[in-house]
């Protein structure tokens, strides 16, 4: 009974272990996952930025006549 009681807390004490390592581990993904919604989000913005000044710069090109097509 006693070495059962010893193993039970060695898994006991292994398992505690394992979650500290996956709380920290979670940590980390999280913060990861932050900082690449964040750096999406400003390359979206960047995207769209560029999107309209494109559609403005087409917006200002002359217009083909029908003698030129």
């Amino acid at each position: 009974m006693d070495k059962e009681l010893e193993y039970l807390e060695s898994r006991v004490v292994a398992l505690i272990a394992r979650i500290g390592e996956l709380e920290t581990q979670n940590a980390r993904f999280a913060e990861a996952l932050s900082e690449a919604l964040k750096e999406n989000a400003e390359l979206n913005f960047r995207v769209n930025e560029t999107r309209s000044r494109v559609a403005a710069l087409v917006e200002r090109l002359p217009r083909a006549t029908e003698d030129e097509q």
